[in-house]
């Protein structure tokens, strides 16, 4: 059965019945209207330019990430139109643009356009002044989102007639190769994409014409008014492109456009020897108007004319990985319409200055589709099954098809080596390599029921899910027990009784933890608290207690902090079951003789060992009703950097507090555990002494 995720517009799904060579463009027509979600199966198909004319309200046209194409005849110009919001999804357009003007006539009455992975890598004949897409009226919105253009004349979104303030557009983890001038605009947003001109770049003027600007690479060409932002984003031409010179960034409108721009955390590189910035055509005072933030440029020419003030360095190079901007054809394109992924991005933006900078990469290898692939094959080794310390295994991760949107990422740390597998985009996707040998990988930005795959030598040692989500997580097959990490998919049920002995009411118990906590079926909703913290846990307290009263919870996540009146007992329990304190705070292990600390004479030894998240620390405060001294013979320090700022360990009467790196705090105590509370994932064991 085929599926659209959650999250598209429409919700009508009608799966197209169409196979190779049969009219796509047509068939989608006719399947489309206002509320309706078409799905298009893999495959090579055919169609017109001209029926590329999609218009409804609150709909998708979605092609399955396996690879859906259309070879094109370019014969005329389609219009595209909505007043609600219409996502064009995971299509590539197969064949050149003639010479003649075909384009896609974006005049949207009020709605919502948004283009992903839809895509025209052949580019355009030579010479020729060709759109992908023009736009000279309209009210609404337009979003331009992981898309890839191959070598395009001039210019493939011709968006500078517009109205700036009724259609904002944003340009979105997209990839421009030797195209000339993919964006002639004002007034739009440009965050995460990559321009790459290292070859020859389409002439746009016909034989004869005297300009010397046929085939000239530039990624922006400011005309029409307004302000531009653009962040996160690469430009790099080389000295392999043209056969014209151009400008990364120029301002070529009218005197009258008021075109400026903000740049913030982008790199540029031009060795075609002109300048990165024209502003020598700029209207008076724009450039003044016009900003820099953290942009780096590793080429020698900087401003033609007037330069524009703010933060700019000499030494990160532009990204060159054009191919990595492409979608992943077995995993898909991107996510809901405020975030999405973004494609060979760092995870922080590092200038490198003066004789540490390194020229950009002049070899590259350009994308190309991959058409109907073949599901991947297990991978095994005759290790042992589950998480144990065999060979090379396939970690599989699955994001839920409940999660309410893609904001799902997902962490897993091994002992040994990660790499990526079969269904992950290397492009979006992070490993690395920590400082003590174990590997990190994390699924950025999951759509519900993705799929991500890695090759995992050693055993998985953490997981943690944005909270909020799920995921399922399975080893050569074996479904991982998350609980085992402290990541807990269901809320579990935490039912506290006041010990019949205490002398009062004046019982309060404080329980926190990293997820959402509710009232349960025997909590006072009017005299018990729940409250969300700032830093996103939750906080419930049950007030003045009776004795043997009993209150309940619904708690999601871990719990990382419990604290009792002094004088006072309680009782715990968690799904049924009944666990002490050392269980109950960082899920650690008790082995005490009785659920509930042991007998108070018994002397006992508890233990905050961080050696499971060796790169953090944990900071700890905890009281207990007897007599408490450190255990030194039992306490291990290591890498001791890790807690220099952090509390220093002290014990007055009978609390204890400090910090533990990758190492262990012990302590001898009687009585009991009457308070705990964690800053991180630390094991807390209560053991005999």
């Amino acid at each position: 059965m085929p599926s659209i995720p959650s999250d598209r517009p429409g919700s009508e799904l009608v799966a197209l019945d169409v196979s190779d060579g049969d009219d796509l463009p047509s068939a989608i027509n006719d399947a489309l209207g206002d509320g309706v979600q078409v799905y298009i199966p893999p495959g090579k198909y055919t169609g017109s330019h001209s029926d590329l004319d999609f218009q409804a309200d609150d709909a998708t046209v979605y092609g399955d990430p396996a690879g859906v194409s259309i070879d094109c005849d370019m014969d005329s110009n389609a219009t595209m139109d909505t007043s609600g919001t219409l996502r064009i999804e995971n299509i590539d357009v197969r064949g050149k643009k003639p010479e003649e003007q075909v384009k896609i006539d974006v005049d949207l009455s009020g709605g919502r356009l948004e283009w992903v992975n839809f895509n025209f890598p052949d580019g355009t004949a030579n010479p020729t002044d060709s759109y992908v897409a023009r736009c000279d009226s309209g009210t609404g919105e337009q979003l331009v989102q992981n898309c890839y253009y191959g070598p395009h004349g001039n210019s493939l979104f011709y968006y500078s007639e517009r109205n700036v303030d009724e259609m904002p557009v944003t340009f979105r983890g997209c990839a421009f190769h030797n195209c000339a001038g993919p964006i002639r605009a004002g007034g739009v947003t440009v965050e995460d994409c990559i321009y790459l001109a290292d070859g020859t770049v389409p002439n746009f003027k016909e034989e004869g014409s005297s300009s010397e600007d046929d085939g000239t690479p530039r990624m922006f060409k400011f005309e029409g008014g307004g302000n531009s932002v653009v962040r996160n984003t690469d430009i790099l031409i080389t000295e392999d492109a043209g056969p014209a010179d151009g400008p990364c960034v120029d301002w070529g409108g009218e005197a009258d456009d008021s075109n400026t721009v903000e740049v913030e955390n982008s790199r540029f590189g031009n060795f075609c020897g002109r300048e990165v910035f024209d502003t020598a055509s700029a209207p008076g005072g724009v450039a003044g108007d016009s900003s820099l933030s953290n942009v780096s440029v590793v080429s020698d020419q900087r401003f033609s004319g007037d330069e524009i003030p703010g933060d700019i360095t000499n030494g990160d190079e532009p990204r060159s990985d054009i191919e990595s901007r492409r979608w992943n054809p077995l995993e898909g394109g991107s996510g809901g319409n405020s975030g999405g992924e973004t494609f060979g991005l760092p995870n922080s933006f590092e200038v490198v200055t003066g004789g540490d900078a390194a020229a950009p990469a002049t070899e590259y290898e350009v994308w190309t589709p991959v058409e109907n692939p073949e599901p991947p094959e297990p991978v095994g080794d005759g290790g042992e099954a589950g998480n144990g310390n065999g060979g090379q295994r396939e970690l599989v991760v699955r994001a839920s098809p409940d999660n309410p949107d893609t904001d799902c990422d997902v962490t897993v740390t091994a002992d040994g080596e990660i790499t990526y597998g079969d269904e992950s985009e290397e492009g979006t996707d992070t490993i690395v390599e920590n400082d003590d040998g174990t590997y990190t990988a994390t699924s950025v930005q999951m759509n519900p029921d993705a799929v991500d795959s890695y090759l995992v030598a050693g055993s998985v040692t953490a997981v943690s899910i944005t909270d909020g989500y799920r995921a399922t997580l399975t080893l050569d097959g074996e479904e991982l027990d998350l609980t085992e990490f402290g990541v807990y998919s269901e809320p579990r049920e935490l039912v506290l009784r006041a010990s019949p002995d205490n002398p009062d009411t004046d019982c309060d118990v404080t329980v926190t933890a990293d997820g959402e906590i509710e009232f349960g079926e025997e909590s006072e909703e009017g005299t018990d608290t729940i409250v969300e913290n700032d830093d996103g846990t939750y906080t419930a307290t049950s007030v003045q207690m009776n004795p043997d009263a009993v209150d309940s919870y619904q708690v999601s996540g871990a719990i990382t902090e419990f604290v009792v009146t002094d004088g006072y007992e309680v009782s715990v329990m968690l799904d049924g079951e009944t666990v002490s304190v050392g269980d109950l705070v960082g899920d650690g292990e008790d082995s005490s003789s009785d659920s509930d600390g042991g007998d108070s004479d018994t002397p006992k030894v508890l233990v905050i060992d961080g050696s499971a998240t060796p790169d953090e620390a944990i900071e700890y405060e905890f009281s207990v009703t007897g007599e408490l001294s450190r255990d030194a013979e039992r306490s291990e320090t290591v890498n001791e950097g890790l807690t220099a700022d952090l509390t220093a360990d002290s014990i007055d009467g009978a609390t204890a507090v400090g910090a533990v790196g990758d190492g262990r705090d012990a302590f001898r105590f009687t009585g009991k555990v009457q308070s705990l509370s964690l800053s991180g994932a630390g094991v807390v064991e209560v053991q005999d002494q």
